[in-house]
């Protein structure tokens, strides 16, 4: 099983590309460390999901903010209770579903901290503290905040005009699907089709998904970014 480590480097290097600002990285390596949180292990991570949760709801509910907010957490952590290690959240199913309740939270967390007249720059930080409290190995915990606090406060303000729910869900999503990569490399693989299939997939597949992403690099960079312009 590939270590915790080795998930947050390569969920680094496929979103790099793509999200070369810290905030977006940071979103794909929460992504590709959240997806173990229905380990048994991680039971404690995902109480403290659902507490901070409540916390949040019942503040926003008071404040007669918008409480969604704090309930996506307390539903992503039952979720994650009542799966199975390697089962529907490290499907195709799982790793979306995972990217659109984190997207919202992301997206109603900034909006919010922005309606009580934090500047944006504290609004990503915090957001980005919190769910690395809630979801990262505590051995990564003080590196992530150290590098994302700066990386964030160093990034230009012209690139952080504000936040787009689109691309927040592509990182996390792309930090999803690198660790399924991974994961499949493994000789245990995984149930990629999850619900709808039982069956397990392997290398072959992991590396068919890698190659998707080679590709969609190529175009990106090549074709809709223009920088084959740069060759001539």
């Amino acid at each position: 099983m590939p270590s915790y480590k080795k998930h947050v480097l390569f969920s680094i290097l496929m979103a790099l590309p793509f999200f070369p600002d810290v905030f977006y990285l940071s979103l794909a390596v929460l992504g590709a460390s959240m997806l173990d949180m229905d380990h048994d292990v991680n039971r404690k991570n995902l109480t403290i999901m659902a507490l901070i949760g409540m916390v949040i709801a019942l503040t926003l509910y008071i404040l007669k903010l918008p409480f969604l907010i704090g309930l996506i957490l307390i539903i992503l952590a039952v979720i994650f209770y009542v799966s199975k290690h390697r089962g529907f959240m490290h499907s195709i199913m799982g790793i979306c579903l995972i990217s659109c309740f984190m997207a919202v939270f992301v997206m109603g967390s900034s909006l919010v901290l922005q309606d009580l007249s934090l500047p944006l720059k504290l609004s990503l930080i915090l957001i980005s503290l919190l769910l690395g409290f809630i979801i990262l190995n505590r051995k990564l915990m003080p590196i992530f905040a150290v590098l994302v606090s700066i990386g964030i406060i160093l990034t230009p303000t012209s690139l952080l005009n504000s936040v787009n729910i689109y691309q927040v869900f592509a990182a996390i999503l792309l930090g999803c699907a690198s660790h399924v990569i991974l994961d499949m490399s493994t000789p245990a693989g995984i149930r990629l089709l999850s619900p709808i299939s039982s069956r397990k997939y392997h290398k072959k597949a992991a590396f068919g998904l890698f190659s998707l992403w080679i590709g969609s690099v190529f175009i990106y960079f090549f074709l809709l970014n223009g920088s084959w312009l740069s060759l001539f």
